[in-house]
């Protein structure tokens, strides 16, 4: 969110670099991102990761987006969706959405957004060829 913030803000792509190092430099061994150190990857962060590369200007192409997009699709379940686990404290009444994934259906909600934006992009990619 900090480079999508920066590049919403008019910041030039050049001066993303270090920043974008830094980023790639944290894909697991699995090709997926996590949330925050010491968490395991997930939906969330890796589409969220792969929908500012891209808005950054990386190509599908590339090795980390690639990966990326591998772990996504190595990852969705039958019906579509991703799980992704809370880490909320439990201190609201629970009630279901719909979505699945019960006391983990909010996260899991955003986190199959995030994803499904991440591999809109190589889908479309692939697609116009």
């Amino acid at each position: 969110m900090q480079l999508l913030g920066l590049l919403w803000a008019g910041t030039d792509v050049s001066r993303l670099q270090e920043h974008l190092g830094n980023l790639t430099a944290l894909q697991g061994a699995d090709g997926g991102w996590s949330q925050t150190p010491g968490l395991a990857t997930d939906a969330y962060a890796t589409g969220q990761v792969l929908f500012t590369l891209h808005e950054i200007g990386v190509p599908v192409s590339d090795t980390a987006y690639r990966r990326g997009v591998e772990y996504l699709l190595r990852t969705q379940l039958d019906d579509g969706s991703w799980h992704v686990v809370s880490r909320a404290v439990k201190f609201q009444p629970y009630f279901q959405s719909g979505f699945p994934h019960d006391h983990d259906q909010w996260i899991s909600s955003f986190g199959t957004a995030w994803a499904a934006m991440g591999l809109a992009y190589s889908a479309r990619t692939v697609l116009s060829k």
